[in-house]
Formats: structure tokens, sequence, C-alpha cells
């Protein structure tokens, strides 16, 4: 493929094959669980 980009050339790579994250959750913080428990309650409230 060719983009009309000024600058540096780049060549870009396009790989097929299996995902490495597939299955593997994510596991937040409990800084970000704090977060986002705080957050819904105001979607929640919001609603």
């Amino acid at each position: 493929k060719s983009l009309d980009v000024m600058g540096s050339p780049i060549r870009i790579q396009f790989k097929e094959g299996e995902n490495p994250y597939a299955n593997k959750r994510n596991t937040l913080t409990p800084t970000q669980m704090r977060k986002r428990k705080r957050l819904m309650k105001h979607i929640k409230k919001n609603k």
C-alpha cells in the first residue's frame, strides 16, 4: 500500500496470525478498580 505522506520513508508490514492477548483478561489495579466503581456509580445515578 502507498500513503501520500511527506517526510521520511517508512515501511509498514502487515502480519497475519493469532492474537496473543485474545483470551487474557485485563486485571485492574486496586486504584483503577476504585476509580471505575466511583465512575459507574455516577453513570447509574444519571440514568
